[in-house]
């Protein structure tokens, strides 16, 4: 079974008339405790992605091909909400430019 990719989208086995089909090599198995992934027009076997802490978050990089762990801004869900002040209509606005 032939695999095709549609300039680096996901492989598909059924292909259309546009032109920038190409074939792929078949999905690889992955050795148990591996994942495979499809990631910038290539098949990847790769550790599963960790688990995340807070403030620190797991993120996939392909030039090293290895997981890197990044600081996470974590906000604060206490946050005050800021009510609006009212409406203000658009002729009271024409007032107010009106007298400068």
């Amino acid at each position: 079974m032939a695999l095709y990719s549609f300039k680096g989208h996901y492989p598909v086995e059924q292909i259309d008339n546009n032109k920038g089909w190409y074939e792929v090599p078949a999905k690889p198995e992955a050795p148990e405790g591996k994942e495979v992934r499809w990631e910038n027009a290539e098949w990847v076997v790769r550790d599963p992605k960790p688990e995340d802490r807070p403030g620190f978050q797991w993120n996939w990089n392909h030039g090293e091909m290895a997981w890197v762990e990044c600081v996470y801004l974590v906000t604060d869900s206490e946050l005050p909400v800021i009510e609006p002040i009212g409406e203000v209509s658009s002729m009271s606005a024409m007032s107010a430019v009106s007298t400068l």
